[in-house]
């Protein structure tokens, strides 16, 4: 099983950039174009929230038209940036998001691996929580799965990143406590994948040590590297990209990140080109 993993596409209303900089529709067509032209072809693709920019209803138009040149299955994660109805609004055929749950949360069969989407959204501030609703409903659905190989997929990471001003508005403290507390107790999760810090990284849960949980770069603009205490909040340009999440029999899950070009190659290891 081959799931690609997009995140914080942070798509903006026609005529509006990012941060005063990115044009972050282009920007996603431009992923999904080279998403298109994978071999293997993913299995699925899931976005982990941030969809859109502000809310304003044409970014989920915008959106909508953006994503719709995928030719693979996708599945939408909600991100603090969103708004639960409009997205449910905006994609009526996407039936998974409408479960009468308050919370956008589900679960999806990919061939041997279940994919488990929770909804850390905390409105109106950009910090994420779990609730024991959302805690509850991740614990019947891990007992619901078990023996089948488990991919948790969430905006805000289980962790702090040790970037100072992201981990402000990270997921609380007892979402966290929480969410260690639940998955600590089931064997089967190979990866927790988590959106929100524009950047790869990779950290075991605190209080589930069994648990591996990666966030991945934006498809658009990525959060500047600053891991000194008091690092200014700012963007960088650095190169966008996706995640693809591969599991086979006996190795479980293993992440590799692609980046988004233009860049040369491929070339030989004796310089020449490949064609």
């Amino acid at each position: 099983m081959l799931l690609c993993q997009i995140t914080d596409l942070h798509v903006t209303r026609p005529g509006a950039l990012a941060c005063g900089r990115v044009d972050t529709a282009l920007a996603l067509r431009r992923a999904i174009a080279a998403i298109n032209h994978l071999t293997p072809r993913p299995d699925a693709v899931i976005a982990t929230g941030d969809l859109i920019d502000t809310a304003h209803p044409s970014e989920y138009e915008v959106l909508r038209e953006c994503l719709a040149e995928l030719t693979m299955p996708l599945y939408l994660v909600v991100g603090n940036h969103d708004h639960r109805e409009a997205l449910r609004d905006a994609f009526p055929e996407h039936v998974y998001l409408r479960t009468g749950y308050e919370f956008l949360q589900y679960r999806v069969d990919l061939g041997p691996t279940t994919v488990l989407a929770l909804d850390t959204q905390d409105p109106p501030g950009a910090s994420g929580h779990l609730c024991e609703s959302r805690l509850s409903w991740l614990d019947a659905q891990l007992h619901a799965c078990a023996g089948r190989p488990t991919i948790i997929a969430m905006h805000h990471p289980p962790f702090e990143t040790g970037i100072e001003f992201m981990d402000g508005y990270g997921l609380s403290s007892a979402g966290r406590e929480g969410f260690a507390r639940v998955t600590s107790c089931h064997g089967h999760i190979e990866r927790v994948i988590c959106g929100h810090l524009h950047r790869s990284i990779q950290a075991q849960v605190p209080g589930a040590p069994n648990v591996m949980a990666s966030t991945c770069v934006s498809t658009a603009h990525q959060i500047s590297l600053g891991l000194a205490p008091g690092a200014p909040e700012t963007i960088s340009l650095e190169p966008p990209g996706f995640a693809l999440h591969l599991w086979q029999p006996g190795a479980g899950v293993r992440t590799h990140h692609a980046f988004v070009g233009p860049f040369d190659g491929p070339y030989r290891f004796d310089g020449a080109s490949v064609s």
